[in-house]
């Protein structure tokens, strides 16, 4: 992509409140035209015990789509039936529908249980849902250290928001030394798998001068790459990265808005763009 003067113009264009879109539920999603959500497709595979076809059965019937009512209740039955199957992202879906409380009562000690069982499988989606669990004191007793635990367990099998989730942390200080070298280093791993989350966390490291000296040229572009990735699953974030991304830019001098362009031309070539918004309940199916 040729920026040029598009990057930082365009996206300061863009002034006012972004209004958050309807949020999308984070259960494991069928990939689009896959035969596995297609009526004709779906009977037979289920009729040989397939767990993903399984899944994906739940999918529809938690989304109301296919042809059938929305009903939490048969997603969770189907959720469950795969889950016995050994199919961890159906465990992970059984464990947001008592986490967000759909078709049964909010309950994140139960949540706990079924992204357990999935972590245990080895599942980074699982990990890193305990890893909140631990940081917000749901489910089970609030603790740092055991969230970033879990933050980098989950990390190592390549998840790019536990990735971030770990650099948070210890930015902060929590669970471990409060060492900006160290959080950099977890935000650079996530922006690695196109994170846009970690793209302003570089932004505000290079702003703020965390760590570094302080370079507004450099969070402008970090900023700039950031605001090419967020989709709508991330509107409250996309919205605080504008803020960042305007505040800043309205401080270049006109020449350093041109290094900031080709900086960002640079880290957009590097860093991978994702495929999708939010992570979900874990793979594919």
């Amino acid at each position: 992509m040729n920026f040029g003067a598009f990057a930082i113009v365009a996206l300061l264009a863009a002034t006012g409140t972004l209004h958050a879109a309807e949020q999308e539920e984070t259960f494991t999603i069928p990939d689009p035209g896959s035969d596995a959500i297609k009526g004709d497709k779906l009977s037979p595979l289920v009729d040989r015990s397939d767990p993903k076809a399984i899944n994906n059965v739940g999918w529809l019937w938690a989304r109301g789509t296919g042809g059938v009512k929305q009903d939490y209740t048969e997603a969770l039955n189907w959720w469950k039936y795969a889950a016995k199957l050994g199919y961890t992202p159906s465990m992970n879906n059984v464990g947001l529908l008592y986490a967000n409380g759909h078709g049964v009562k909010q309950d994140f000690d139960e949540a706990f249980k079924w992204w357990r069982r999935a972590a245990e499988r080895g599942n980074a989606w699982a990990m890193n849902a305990i890893g909140d669990l631990y940081e917000n004191g749901q489910g089970v007793p609030q603790n740092d250290e055991l969230a970033l635990k879990w933050y980098q367990e989950a990390a190592a099998e390549g998840d790019s928001l536990a990735m971030w989730n770990a650099g948070n942390l210890i930015e902060q200080g929590k669970g471990a030394d409060r060492s900006y070298a160290e959080a950099s280093k977890w935000y650079l791993q996530s922006a690695d798998h196109g994170n846009p989350l970690a793209m302003t966390s570089m932004g505000r490291v290079h702003g703020d001068g965390l760590g570094v000296a302080a370079n507004p040229v450099e969070a402008c572009a970090w900023y700039t790459v950031a605001a090419l990735r967020f989709t709508d699953e991330y509107a409250d974030e996309r919205a605080e990265n504008q803020r960042l991304l305007q505040e800043t830019a309205t401080r270049l001098t006109p020449a350093q808005r041109d290094q900031a362009n080709q900086r960002a031309e640079e880290l957009d070539r590097k860093f991978a763009r994702p495929t999708k918004g939010k992570p979900n309940g874990g793979d594919d199916a």
